[in-house]
């Protein structure tokens, strides 16, 4: 018996022939042994690039400007790589059985609601005088933003392959659909919540509902429109538009470009999210919440429609 249940929880097999109280913990315990083997092997090649550079990363010897932030980003490859590579011969499944079935264009569809959140968003905050908007930048650099919006298209797509395209497909088929929404964005909140925890419990408390909300509307947009492609464009460009284009801080980190449209947060507020920045801010939370309601209705308005109740 006990055998049984040690093999049945093991990550490398596909076993599903279990309570799904242990195919859930079989998956979670999948998940962290793919972040934490993709984080110990992303961090020991980011430090073997920076030796080779001839900076020395353990001793503090780092190099200047944009470059170590930009290799921690480019090293979300691993994470994707790693997880890719355990749904084709763990689980047996290919790209489009994990959400790459759909149109690819579907990308610029996400970048295009990553824009309207965020200019309602940025918006309501300066009309609240929350945040201020300080002009434009007429010494952007190109080439830095042709390198970040790189970085924020693995990141993205890193942690959408991993808590949507494995996890929730995973679990949707074995578990009730919002019970492995839930699961899943807890997956997705729970690396977050190290920066977040630095901040003032406010900002942390309205910081993590606005993790669950955003996590919850990436994973309905994937089962709706059956495609990864769209949750990646969101996702990526939401972070890219937020940290490079307006130069505002992204879960906590403060942004190390200028922006190319100037905003600045005025006194610290719960309007703006402080120094954690609008993702712990009450008009993000209720933006979220908004598109959310409209996103289950039109998603249970097309199960009804289909004869699924």
């Amino acid at each position: 018996m006990k055998k049984g249940i040690i093999y049945n929880l093991s990550p490398f097999n596909n076993e599903t022939n279990m309570s799904s109280a242990e195919y859930i913990i079989k998956k979670l315990s999948a998940f962290i042994l793919i972040y934490v083997f993709s984080a110990v092997l992303g961090e020991g090649i980011i430090i073997g690039i920076l030796y080779g550079m001839g900076y020395d990363p353990l001793h503090g010897i780092m190099p200047d400007g944009q470059i170590s932030e930009l290799l921690l980003y480019y090293g979300f490859l691993i994470f994707s790589l790693a997880t890719l590579l355990y749904c084709r011969f763990i689980e047996k499944k290919n790209m489009k059985l994990i959400g790459f079935a759909g149109n690819p264009t579907e990308y610029l569809a996400g970048t295009l609601i990553a824009a309207i959140l965020l200019f309602i968003i940025i918006g309501i905050g300066c009309i609240s005088g929350s945040i201020e908007f300080g002009g434009f930048n007429t010494n952007v650099n190109i080439k830095s933003l042709l390198l970040w919006v790189l970085a924020f298209g693995i990141q993205g797509a890193a942690e959408e392959i991993m808590c949507r395209g494995f996890l929730l497909h995973s679990l949707k088929n074995r578990i009730s659909v919002p019970l492995a929404i839930l699961i899943s964005s807890t997956a997705f909140v729970f690396p977050h919540l190290s920066s977040l925890l630095e901040a003032e419990l406010v900002y942390a408390m309205v910081g993590i509902i606005n993790l669950y909300l955003i996590s919850i509307v990436f994973s309905i947009l994937v089962l709706w429109r059956s495609n990864l492609w769209i949750v990646c464009g969101l996702h990526s460009i939401w972070n890219f538009i937020l940290y490079s284009i307006m130069g505002l801080s992204l879960s906590g980190s403060e942004s190390a470009l200028n922006g190319v449209i100037l905003f600045h947060v005025k006194d610290a507020n719960i309007l703006n999210g402080a120094e954690y920045g609008i993702e712990a801010s009450v008009i993000t939370t209720v933006a979220l919440g908004i598109l959310l309601v409209v996103m289950v209705k039109g998603w249970k308005g097309r199960m009804a429609k289909n004869g699924v109740s």
